[in-house]
């Protein structure tokens, strides 16, 4: 399309990689966000018993680590990773201890889930007391209840934004 008076501003909260960003055309300017400061005034709150953070695998670790060491500096931190075996995912902890921990798990998009699910169930099977979940942008193509305590899944707590209305409408 040709461009038209002066470019669009499209605000992007935790892009999931940054190159995504350079998908724009030339009439839109893409400034970065992240939706990580709504989490910590969740955590701060009195009644939140969360005193660890773990990371689903290294990319989630670089993109939020920072902005969470600065909020929580005296938190320790867990990273799990994980390999496929066909359609299997194997997750493990590459580093960090949960052990007598409130964890809470965060990334910046959950689709099918099955990486998130496998990672709160390590940091249990590893001694974590609670596992909790921070997600910016949930999919749930396959719907969210497996992740519930009631269907025995391995979150006590499952934050998420309202980026995506049809999920947050069903919940």
């Amino acid at each position: 399309l040709p461009r038209i008076g002066k470019p669009i501003r499209v605000m992007v909260y935790d892009l999931h990689t940054l190159q995504n960003r350079f998908y724009l055309s030339g009439n839109a300017l893409a400034s970065l966000h992240t939706a990580v400061p709504l989490m910590c005034a969740e955590l701060r709150k009195p009644e939140s018993k969360i005193d660890c953070v773990a990371f689903p695998d290294e990319g989630a670790c670089k993109r939020f680590s920072e902005l969470i060491s600065d909020a929580f500096p005296h938190w320790p931190v867990v990273i799990c990773g994980k390999v496929r075996d066909g359609d299997k995912r194997i997750v493990h902890i590459q580093d960090g201890n949960p052990e007598g921990r409130h964890v809470i798990i965060v990334d910046d998009l959950v689709q099918t889930g099955g990486t998130l699910h496998e990672c709160g169930v390590a940091l249990k099977k590893q001694g974590a007391i609670t596992v909790s979940a921070f997600v910016t942008h949930a999919v749930f193509p396959r719907g969210w209840d497996r992740f519930s305590k009631a269907q025995r899944g391995p979150f006590d707590k499952f934050f998420i934004t309202n980026s995506n209305p049809h999920v947050t409408d069903s919940l």
